[in-house]
């Protein structure tokens, strides 16, 4: 197994402690120092409005934003819009679809909230939700865990009827770790006519995807990407993008808008390109912010090099797991599934609640920080560790053995 020495992303980047062991990027990734000096750059601006440059300090922030972002995702910067946040992302697409009554979207069972009510609250619309299970026993009381050989991609065009014309995705599962193939759904839904929306905020920046056949994209920046709460990306398809009504606010008017608050007259009220779906004034500050997390991230190699890193890692881990008779089942089984690409940048483990609960205690205490959601205890792998980050995990698991 190969040795990482040294991390892609130097510790010193950050303002995070000799002994702490962040695995919980998956909750929230920490901003870099960098990045918080972009902030504090423009902070003058708030203070003195009355040097505020309209270009330099306002458009070009968001214009910057949008390009670094596009480059990461390896997509069209015209294609970008600017959103707070994943569930406003999505609700762009959710309230701005033109639905007809009695029309269907499909999400898989067990979404996380913010791609699951958007689309439930349609029902007011006449629009049903279905919910499909991803693998054998996934929609029972208690969900079996996910394997290698399971086919969700096929399962959700399977359930695919006349009447459906959405399925709503996240690329990487929040609970289980679970990464869908977005290339392969995306094929199948084009070809049947049905619009792919992707929640993409546990794999954003991390994890690499074709967006062939995806219609829309929506990320919050605060995990992987390693901005604030509060700021995120949406990407649309251009096509896609002109049947969505837009918001309808001052930003998303064509290039000719004036700042007196008149508009030149023109056939069309909105702009073509991404800004056609944003809501108004973003935070300049979140902005900047971002966009320097995400520069970071491109030039440290971007989602290929990050996904490489973070993969080697976590088989490293599996391989000392997997030496161990109590963890040898859960540690093989999570291993095929980094090997089958089916894995973001965070190991899921079901293991029993009691043991969950004592190595919980035990991570305080060792300084180390992972999270816990729907049953599984995650390790989150980001370019800030190295071999010895997962020695000190794998001896931390041990532990209660």
């Amino acid at each position: 197994m190969p040795h990482v020495d040294v991390p892609l992303l130097s510790r010193d980047l950050f303002d995070m402690p000799t002994d702490l062991l962040w695995f919980s990027h998956c909750k929230d990734g920490p901003l870099p120092r960098a990045s918080a000096a972009a902030m504090h750059a423009l902070l003058g601006t708030e203070l003195r409005p009355w040097e505020v440059r309209w270009n330099e300090d306002f458009l070009d922030v968001q214009r910057a934003l949008r390009e670094i972002g596009a480059t990461l995702l390896g997509v069209d910067a015209q294609d970008m819009s600017l959103v707070t946040c994943t569930s406003t992302g999505l609700e762009v697409v959710a309230l701005g679809y033109p639905w007809q009554h009695g029309d269907e979207v499909l999400i898989p069972v067990g979404e996380f909230p913010s791609n699951r009510l958007p689309w439930l609250a349609l029902a007011s619309k006449g629009v049903r939700c279905t919910e499909v299970a991803l693998w054998d026993g996934h929609a029972a009381q208690t969900p079996a865990v996910p394997h290698a050989n399971m086919e969700p991609e096929r399962r959700l065009l399977e359930a695919i009827t006349p009447r459906t014309r959405v399925i709503a995705v996240s690329w990487v599962r929040y609970q289980d770790g679970i990464r869908l193939d977005l290339e392969k759904l995306g094929r199948g839904c084009r070809a049947r006519g049905v619009h792919l929306v992707v929640d993409g905020i546990q794999g954003a920046g991390t994890m690499t995807t074709s967006f062939e056949g995806v219609s829309a994209f929506a990320t919050g920046g605060h995990k992987g990407l390693l901005g604030l709460q509060g700021q995120g990306l949406l990407w649309t398809d251009r096509a896609f993008r002109q049947q969505l009504v837009p918001l309808g606010t001052w930003l998303s008017a064509p290039d000719h808008f004036s700042q007196g608050g008149t508009q030149a007259p023109s056939d069309a009220l909105w702009a073509e390109d991404g800004r056609r779906l944003e809501a108004g004034s973003p935070s300049i500050l979140s902005c900047a912010a971002l966009a320097s997390s995400i520069r970071l991230l491109v030039e440290s190699g971007g989602a290929t090099a990050l996904q490489s890193h973070i993969s080697t890692l976590q088989r490293a881990l599996l391989a000392k797991l997997a030496e161990h008779a109590a963890w040898a089942t859960e540690a093989h089984r999570l291993d095929a599934l980094v090997q089958a690409d089916r894995i973001g940048s965070t190991l899921s483990f079901a293991i029993p609640d009691d043991l969950c609960a004592r190595l919980l205690r035990s991570a305080e205490a060792r300084g180390i920080s992972t999270s816990t959601r729907e049953g599984y205890l995650r390790i989150a792998i980001h370019g800030w560790h190295a071999t010895s980050d997962i020695d000190q995990c794998a001896d931390w698991l041990l532990s209660e053995h």
